[in-house]
């Protein structure tokens, strides 16, 4: 078969596709006000200390401030739309260690007095920077201006969907205007190809091949770089961790090493979550201790017991005995078998997401604890005793593993969690199969940055709860 890229009709709106000021370029701006604010809120601290102080620490702080606003243009920010969480993370490390680089040099001179005044300030810069780097994109996203046009090169069966090769999430900024397919190629026309390349140069490509169209995409790819175009590419290289890697650049540059890392060889980082586990459960049930007892008579008033323990899979296979607050009646696990035999729609339901809409079973207390997420309170005594932790997979039955599928592998490395990727991506709406796929990419992905995410969104899905 010849080589050819098919065309196809936006199936969607252009939406404007020129914009005279580039939202990247205000962060440029945005930036320099977060760190002079950081520097007059410096300057102001300095004033109410008593103990002389050097004026060269503020122009070492706007030193390091520049300094640091090469490295996030060096880290790409000020040039691709990234995601806030994942920018946050890069800007709140860089931050850290200029911090550090300055209180150890004002150490090492014998010059500590102002060491408080510098350590408010820095901690102020990450604040500031993504405080003013989110009003910048949302004025920019209710313009108009945030998401950047592009023309999606993918197989014709994922074209016909544009939104099936960009994510519906809009954090990465793109917005696919066009679509094109990409066919599997025998007998190459270089000329052709060329000219075709040349026909797309007015917009940024999006390459997404699969397995079969790889090599065409990377020849376009390569005509791309020659011509020195703007694209985006994501090569079929199967699914791997997106951040424990290591890049090489090794000649022949027409291919790309990855020295690829096991996300969880790292033994200090999980003993300060073990760490951290511990001390938040600790201080959360002690702190929650009221709330505890309030809902212990609430349950009681059926008759019941309060606790419902359920096997559950944990870490290396082993099993063990997840705690939570009673939310159903006494004979639950006798009522839901009597209900999917009775009903094949709701059968179908189960076998799908391992929950139903309108569970007859749950009480009226229980109703609310699901809604609030309340009666996964006790687990916090799973994390004590090490079956589990904050962040993780969510523990699963043990009739659950033959669904689970291949990522039951990466499932097994790490505890289980009281919280986790499933929980603040809709799992009112996700199957049991993302389900799977979204504890597989935790585990290849893990840090202790993205359990700091997930805690806050975790936050946020309880205080905004639509219920379950």
């Amino acid at each position: 078969m010849s080589s050819r890229i098919e065309a196809h009709a936006p199936p969607f709106a252009a939406g404007r596709t020129s914009r005279k000021i580039n939202p990247l370029q205000v962060f440029v701006l945005s930036d320099m006000s977060a760190i002079s604010l950081a520097g007059i809120g410096l300057q102001a601290l300095q004033s109410l200390t008593p103990a002389a102080h050097d004026k060269g620490e503020l122009a070492v702080f706007f030193l390091f401030g520049a300094l640091l606003m090469g490295w996030f243009n060096a880290r790409g920010q000020y040039r691709t739309r990234q995601p806030v969480m994942s920018a946050a993370g890069s800007v709140f490390k860089a931050c850290m260690l200029a911090m550090l680089a300055q209180l150890a040099g004002s150490g090492a001179y014998g010059d500590l007095q102002q060491a408080w005044p510098l350590a408010a300030g820095w901690m102020a810069v990450p604040v500031l920077v993504m405080g003013l780097r989110l009003l910048v994109r949302n004025l920019f996203k209710f313009t108009g201006g945030w998401l950047q046009p592009v023309t999606v090169l993918a197989p014709q069966a994922l074209t016909l969907s544009p939104d099936s090769v960009i994510s519906a999430d809009t954090g990465h900024g793109l917005r696919a205007e066009r679509s094109l397919a990409l066919e599997p190629f025998g007998q190459l026309d270089e000329d052709a190809l060329l000219e075709q390349v040349r026909a797309l140069s007015g917009r940024p490509l999006f390459l997404a091949p699969d397995a079969e169209t790889q090599p065409i995409a990377s020849r376009l790819a390569d005509m791309l770089t020659a011509q020195g175009g703007q694209f985006y590419y994501r090569p079929a290289i199967g699914s791997i961790s997106v951040e424990s890697y290591d890049a090489l650049a090794l000649p022949p540059e027409d291919g790309l090493i990855l020295s690829m890392q096991d996300a969880l060889d790292r033994p200090f980082a999980l003993a300060i979550k073990r760490g951290f586990d511990i001390l938040a459960s600790l201080a959360a049930l002690a702190f929650l201790s009221p709330v505890l007892a309030l809902i212990v008579l609430a349950i009681r008033r059926d008759g019941g017991p309060v606790l419902f323990s359920q096997k559950r899979l944990g870490a290396d296979g082993q099993v063990f005995d997840c705690l939570k607050f009673r939310t159903m009646m006494v004979n639950a696990e006798a009522e839901l078998e009597a209900i999917l035999k009775s009903d094949p729609e709701r059968e179908a339901q189960w076998r799908a997401y391992q929950k139903l809409d309108d569970d007859p079973r749950i009480t009226a207390a229980g109703r609310f604890l699901r809604m609030t997420s309340l009666d996964e309170l006790p687990q916090l005594i799973n994390v004590l005793r090490g079956d589990m932790s904050l962040v993780g997979p969510r523990p699963m039955t043990l009739d659950q593993e033959e669904c689970y599928g291949p990522a039951l592998m990466e499932y097994e490395r790490v505890r289980p969690g009281l919280t986790g990727l499933w929980q603040v991506n809709g799992r009112n709406q996700t199957t049991f199969e993302e389900r799977a796929r979204l504890d597989r990419y935790y585990v290849r992905n893990w840090s202790l940055w993205r359990d700091a995410v997930i805690i806050v969104r975790t936050v946020r899905e309880v205080l905004f709860s639509s219920g379950r």
